[in-house]
């Protein structure tokens, strides 16, 4: 398996950067998930990593060995689409055999690989059906074995998931984490949906426009996210970002943010009456907290949206509008009272100035 470094690389189009001196590294048989929003050049990075695009400076190195100049066909590593990009003429089997038959694999050893990673996926009767006779979920598999079968040392995904439904998309989470636990090498996910980070992946790599925000360990990014772009899109629903102010009451610094209080006593990173911070609250935090040191208060419901087995509930406080998300389907109607809270402890503090986190 393989550990991909990449340094200094720079892609443009026409005049516009993609990328201009970025720099990762991706551990060896890992599973890192690139998350970004759309424009960010999650796509354009995997087609650099898998040879499809040519930088226009720096260097791709797969194990130590620089292969910014190797071609795709010469650098052992797989894709799938986000289209799935079978092949609509062609049976399931030789959509999966197509990268095999490219190589000139002999017949039996062909026919053998195929049935093996078809079976792994659950596709192992559909091999003599036509993409056009599969639902999306299916398709989505026969791509995946495509990329399988080659037994390549890496396998790039390009948002596989967007273009299936809600509940295909959270039994396939469940599913690909499983089938990559138990296949191993190194995976590298690009989506621009947290959830598909939180649930399967070990690193994630969060960029936008071009630029490495965070790179390390799920856990780590989520509890520790360097600035307030982290923090708001590696969050389920995006994390609610409340601008405040230090002030001194009773001789103690607290940051007041729209009259939502937190005490900044124990706030080491040399802050002052008087400086703007962002209060930081991820909306799965405020549901029905209790406890002597919640913060609480009472908003006023904007609309609720029910999504899957989940709820997000908009509510009103105090000229903020904030993000409650709940666990299970529970309905309110606009103009509903809702009493929420926090604890203090489970705030994040970003400076303004530049976004970066000063206190988890």
């Amino acid at each position: 398996m393989v550990e991909v470094r990449v340094e200094n690389l720079c892609k443009r189009f026409g005049s516009r950067y993609i990328f201009n001196n970025f720099s990762m590294r991706i551990e060896n048989e890992s599973f890192t998930t690139i998350l970004g929003p759309p424009g960010a050049g999650k796509t354009t990075l995997l087609r650099l990593l898998a040879g499809v695009e040519i930088p226009d400076g720096g260097k791709i190195y797969f194990d130590g060995r620089d292969v910014t100049d190797i071609p795709a066909k010469d650098r052992n590593v797989a894709m799938v689409f986000q289209s799935f990009a079978l092949h609509p003429t062609r049976k399931v089997f030789d959509n999966i055999a197509s990268p095999l038959k490219i190589k000139n694999v002999p017949k039996e050893e062909t026919r053998r690989r195929v049935k093996e990673v078809a079976d792994m996926l659950g596709i192992g009767d559909l091999l003599d059906r036509y993409p056009r006779e599969l639902s999306g979920g299916q398709q989505q598999r026969v791509a995946i074995a495509r990329a399988m079968v080659k037994k390549a040392n890496l396998i790039f995904f390009d948002e596989p998931l967007t273009n299936l439904d809600y509940k295909i998309r959270e039994s396939m989470r469940s599913e690909l984490k499983k089938i990559f636990t138990a296949q191993g090498g190194t995976i590298v996910y690009a989506t621009p949906d947290p959830t598909d980070a939180l649930s399967m992946a070990k690193y994630v790599a969060v960029i936008n426009q071009g630029k490495l925000e965070q790179y390390g360990p799920v856990d780590d990014v989520y509890n520790y996210p360097a600035n307030t772009f982290v923090g708001y899109y590696f969050s389920f629903p995006p994390m609610n970002l409340l601008d405040g102010k230090v002030v001194r009451e009773k001789g103690a610094l607290v940051l007041n943010s729209h009259d939502l209080k937190v005490d900044l006593s124990d706030c080491k990173e040399g802050i002052k009456e008087g400086d703007e911070l962002i209060l930081g609250l991820r909306p799965s935090q405020l549901f029905k907290v209790d406890g002597d040191d919640v913060v609480k208060f009472e908003g006023e419901v904007i609309i609720t949206e029910v999504i899957g087995s989940e709820t997000i509930i908009h509510v009103q406080y105090n000229g903020a509008r904030l993000a409650v998300h709940v666990p299970m389907i529970y309905r309110l109607l606009p103009g509903d009272k809702l009493t929420i809270g926090f604890r203090p402890c489970d705030a994040f503090i970003f400076r303004k100035a530049d976004g970066s986190l000063i206190r988890r």
